[in-house]
């Protein structure tokens, strides 16, 4: 049910704005042709398959071996992998130039043991990109006004369900935590910021605050 529902969001273009960001962000340091690429928690693999069509050498790792059968139908020049991104566990260190994560720190229990994986897996120098979704706007406690704004009531780390039913967040849940606690974690775990944004939001039908918040980071220990 759950991998129906998030093929579904992927091919209706919702995804797109993480997308593109990473996609912007590795055009920007010159990181896609030829470079080996990971892409953390690649679920259907349409991010995958655009890093591939733009000249990456992409390993896709997701631990749903379901969103995984998906992603295989969409293309053959990806290595896909089943495993847990908290681990890495098939994944050699030092082997890749770049990891990409899209909206998935939030859907782990452990988001410093995702950083620590990937920092593992990286080459001296490289560069992960991560994008989740606005911790300050897209929370538990966090209603639409109506008028474009937002009203936040708490803002504390904690695992949530989205009320009503047929949603990936209220099928999957997530995890929400403050953003200074991602952001001292992934320094903490030997990355340099190199830069963060918060997209813009897409489609502004609900609110005109940001969607998503995301990070650049250099391994440099």
């Amino acid at each position: 049910m759950f991998a129906e529902q998030y093929n579904a969001m992927v091919v209706s273009g919702r995804s797109d704005s993480a997308y593109q960001y990473i996609l912007e962000q590795l055009e920007r340091l010159d990181a896609l042709q030829d470079k080996r690429i990971c892409d953390v928690g690649c679920g259907q693999g349409e991010l995958s398959y655009r890093l591939s069509g733009r000249g990456a050498h992409v390993t896709g790792v997701d631990l749903s071996g379901k969103l995984l059968e998906f992603a295989k139908r969409k293309t053959e020049a990806v290595t896909w992998i089943q495993d847990d991104a908290m681990t890495l566990s098939q994944l050699p260190s030092g082997s890749y130039d770049v990891a990409v994560s899209s909206v998935m720190l939030v859907d782990v229990p452990d988001h410093l043991a995702v950083f620590q994986s990937v920092h593992r897996i990286l080459k001296p120098d490289g560069i992960m990109i991560w994008a989740i979704t606005h911790p300050c706007f897209q929370s538990p406690f966090s209603s639409p006004l109506g008028d474009g704004a937002r009203i936040v009531k708490d803002y504390v780390e904690q695992f949530w369900k989205s009320e009503g039913s047929g949603t990936i967040r209220s099928t999957l849940g997530a995890y929400h935590r403050p953003l200074a606690q991602y952001l001292n974690d992934f320094i903490a775990t030997g990355f340099s910021i190199l830069r963060v944004d918060e997209p813009a939001r897409l489609d502004t039908s609900v609110d005109n605050l940001p969607l998503l918040f995301a990070a650049v980071g250099r391994k440099i220990s």
